[in-house]
């Protein structure tokens, strides 16, 4: 991750909310909202890259 660490204010729909809840608590550490957005985002990401790739 980049050491220039800034914070993000967005707004997020009831419903998203529940489903990052969902992914959260399936999670083995449960991380923190926060973790989990930059998590899933990572993993879009990702996914995306090796998309990409083929």
């Amino acid at each position: 991750m980049d050491d220039d660490v800034r914070p993000y204010q967005i707004r997020l729909s009831t419903g998203f909310w529940r489903k990052v809840d969902e992914w959260r608590r399936v999670q083995p550490d449960i991380p923190t909202r926060a973790e989990a957005i930059r998590r899933l985002v990572e993993i879009g990401l990702t996914t995306e890259k090796n998309k990409s790739k083929q």
